[in-house]
């Protein structure tokens, strides 16, 4: 009876640890086999005491798990893990990360290539960088461009 005893405190201390040190499972395992052996020897004492020992197992470890994920996030490795909410406007919550800006201003400027385009790439318009795609060919970078037409929110250009 002491070996199942000491066995279910060590399963548990190890979900604990489980919860605080990233060790890839390994932890959670030998706490899975300490609880399994401390059952096996606890029914082998008998039915009485087994059957005590699994009431508390059903009701200890979905504790600790629970504990473990309110937990978890506060701990150093937690926030290095788990990323910060996101504190935005109700006005932009839910949209994609597709910029709003009306490009069609842009269609007949000139502008110059920074990188090559092949086929997408980034150009200086206006004064302005933008990330534009060609119409499939390859444009070298510093060369003359204009915007031919607005897909979207893809800028169209092709060499002068």
């Amino acid at each position: 009876m002491t070996y199942a005893i000491v066995l279910l405190l060590v399963g548990v201390a190890l979900i604990i640890m489980e919860m605080f040190l990233p060790s890839a499972g390994i932890l959670g395992a030998l706490a899975t086999g300490a609880i399994i052996g401390s059952l096996v020897l606890a029914f082998k004492e008998g039915e009485g005491i087994g059957l005590v020992f699994l009431g508390l197992t059903v009701i200890i470890v979905p504790i600790l798990l629970v504990l473990g994920l309110k937990i978890f996030p506060k701990t150093p490795i937690g926030r290095r893990i788990i990323l910060p909410p996101v504190n935005e406007p109700a006005s932009v919550r839910g949209q994609a990360g597709v910029s709003m800006e009306d490009y069609k201003t842009l269609t007949g400027k000139n502008g110059r290539t920074v990188t090559p385009l092949r086929p997408s790439g980034i150009a200086e318009i206006k004064g302005e960088r933008y990330s534009v795609v060609s119409e499939g060919e390859l444009i070298e970078d510093d060369t003359e461009i204009v915007v031919v037409e607005i897909q979207g929110n893809s800028i169209v250009v092709e060499e002068l």
